[in-house]
């Protein structure tokens, strides 16, 4: 009887210690972000998954708005979506440089080197874009091994971004962000620029 008290206490103490943890990453990056600290970054980022996660997804709005609209489940459109990704690789690069990311992170658009129009700011990832604990947890999804959170927790959804956390060797690392609507469209109008000089 005894044991089995110890091992479901060890085994809540484990759950909750799962539970915590990916929030304990969040507020970490906050900090490496707000002190635009690029080491710390780096442990921070799973930087080949966000690459390959913004091109697929610059790739499908650059391809939407030139009037050739794809179907990411056909094997086919995928091909093409691979293809307008390698022509948008050198924007990627400079969105998902470091610095190119802590701009990205903090202000929530890209910094003015990469886009040469104006685009949208929708507001970065600081503590009082994440509000309270509580808030965060609302605007959150932990599964095995990822963890979703929608940020900034104030604004609708179409302007808020979608940072994924996966669990890698028992740390959480940023692994995907999904654009909003409105910056998605211009980073593509940027490629769109940048093919035509």
């Amino acid at each position: 009887m005894r044991s089995t008290l110890l091992i479901t206490v060890a085994l809540v103490g484990l759950w909750l210690a799962y539970a915590i943890s990916p929030f304990v990453s969040v507020y970490r990056l906050v900090g490496v972000v707000a002190e635009r600290n690029v080491p710390g970054l780096n442990e921070r980022v799973d930087f080949p998954a966000l690459r390959a996660s913004l091109a697929g997804q610059i790739a499908t709005t650059y391809l939407r708005i030139t009037g050739k609209p794809v179907d990411p489940e056909s094997l086919r459109d995928r091909i093409t979506i691979g293809v307008a990704a390698s022509l948008a690789s050198p924007l990627i690069a400079e969105l998902i440089s470091p610095e190119g990311l802590l701009e990205l992170l903090r202000e929530g658009r890209p910094a003015a080197t990469t886009l040469s129009g104006s685009a949208p700011t929708l507001g970065g990832l600081s503590s009082d874009t994440l509000g309270n604990v509580w808030r965060v947890y609302l605007n959150s999804e932990l599964g095995i091994s990822r963890f979703l959170l929608n940020v900034p927790v104030d604004k609708p959804r179409h302007e808020r971004f979608k940072l994924a956390f996966c669990l890698r060797d028992w740390t959480w690392q940023l692994c995907r962000i999904e654009l909003p609507e409105p910056l998605l469209v211009s980073l593509a109008q940027e490629q769109l620029k940048r093919e035509k000089q």
